[in-house]
């Protein structure tokens, strides 16, 4: 996949005021933190972070950071944590990225990516994904940025499961190894009415039925005696 680089700078403003002025100004403000460093707040460029954020299939991805500061260059690896957006404008707020220690394990989700199509949809059934991002842990030089898998040869029922996946050496999975991530489903079958049973009209009883009726057990009761 292309690299992901985010290129920020020392944020001199802080606190609500702070953050407000910086989005005026065309830039959203952040913080990177880690177990080695103290947290560093930052600004980005808003239009140029949004155009990469806009592309990400998940927010928890791996990317290098260009942080500027004293008039140098830093760079190094981070995770982007947490987006903070504002439910009405639709617009992000704030940034929060984890920098990492290249010799330490660490857990982020990674986005699993279907590939191809399989046998049960091209037989009009409907393909579920039931997980769409794997809890992992491993070295962040390990760690791959997205999951590919291959669907092409499920059918009806067939179903991949956590314990299925190719992951590369020295990365665990932290999820339970027998839970479905893909499966095809059969389409829904069209419920057919039952017919309507038809209901035996009761005999209609003219004053003529009732005398003969009447006859007929008149006979009997003589035929007796």
């Amino acid at each position: 996949m292309e690299r992901i680089l985010f290129s920020a700078q020392i944020r001199e403003c802080k606190g609500k005021g702070g953050a407000r002025k910086l989005r005026t100004a065309g830039f959203i403000p952040g913080i990177v933190y880690g177990p080695d460093i103290e947290p560093i707040p930052i600004k980005l460029e808003k239009r140029k972070t949004e155009k990469i954020i806009k592309h990400l299939t998940s927010h928890n991805v791996m990317a290098e950071m260009e942080l500027k500061k004293n008039g140098e260059t830093e760079n190094f690896t981070v995770i982007l944590k947490d987006i903070q957006v504002d439910p009405i404008k639709d617009e992000i707020l704030h940034l929060d990225f984890y920098k990492l220690s290249s010799g330490k394990a660490v857990i982020m989700e990674v986005p699993v990516i279907i590939k191809g199509k399989s046998i049960g949809e091209t037989k009009g059934g409907i393909l579920e994904q039931e997980l769409r991002e794997i809890k992992v842990e491993g070295l962040p030089s390990k760690i791959p940025e997205v999951i590919e898998v291959d669907i092409s040869n499920l059918d009806f029922g067939h179903a991949i499961l956590v314990k299925d996946l190719k992951i590369p050496e020295g990365v665990k999975i932290l999820e339970d190894g027998n839970r479905v991530v893909i499966t095809v489903l059969k389409p829904k079958e069209i419920i057919e009415e039952k017919e309507v049973e038809e209901i035996e009209q009761p005999e209609v009883i003219t004053h003529e039925k009732v005398e003969e009726r009447r006859r007929e057990k008149e006979e009997l009761q003589k035929e007796e005696k």
